[in-house]
């Protein structure tokens, strides 16, 4: 299956992963009020692409089953543009997302081998590119099949 590119009228949403693997990164998100606030994101024009009042998912990577499955675990919202990382000392600049994604309770969490079995959800980038760096995303029809699936969708964050 050939790349497909990213474009405001295709878009979803975009997803964003934490290692599930090291449950920590959940265990942090969690103290921090149940809200991730910034992701690292690759420097490619996706970057570029994202806006504040876009949808976003926050994916869970990992196992199929067992304690931690993958899949979505969270919902939210693009809330600014990106950035260059301000505490990045490197050689070689790193970007940020801003968002504003809130943790989905366990029993809230769709599991990734259950999006696989829906029809026209299992090209999903995600799933397809499960290594893929940040951020990947779902199409608007890929996102119209996900949704009944997910609780109600957070409010966007008011402007400063």
């Amino acid at each position: 299956m050939a790349a497909r590119k990213v474009a405001e009228s295709s878009l979803g949403a975009w997803v964003f992963t934490v290692n599930g693997a090291r449950w920590d990164s959940v265990v942090e998100i969690a103290s921090q009020g149940g809200r991730l606030t910034t992701r690292c994101v690759a420097a490619n024009y996706r970057k570029d692409v994202m806006a504040a009042g876009q949808r976003a998912l926050l994916w869970v990577s990992g196992p199929p089953h067992g304690p931690r499955p993958r899949g979505i675990a969270g919902l939210g919202w693009i809330t600014g543009p990106s950035e260059i990382d301000p505490e990045n000392d490197s050689d070689e600049p790193s970007w940020l997302a801003h968002t504003d994604i809130r943790l989905l309770a366990d029993a809230e969490r769709v599991r990734a081998t259950d999006l696989g079995e829906i029809p026209g959800v299992a090209g999903m980038e995600i799933l397809r590119l499960p290594q893929a760096s940040n951020p990947s995303w779902v199409t608007r029809a890929e996102m119209a099949l996900i949704e009944p699936l997910l609780p109600e969708w957070p409010d966007p964050p008011r402007a400063a």
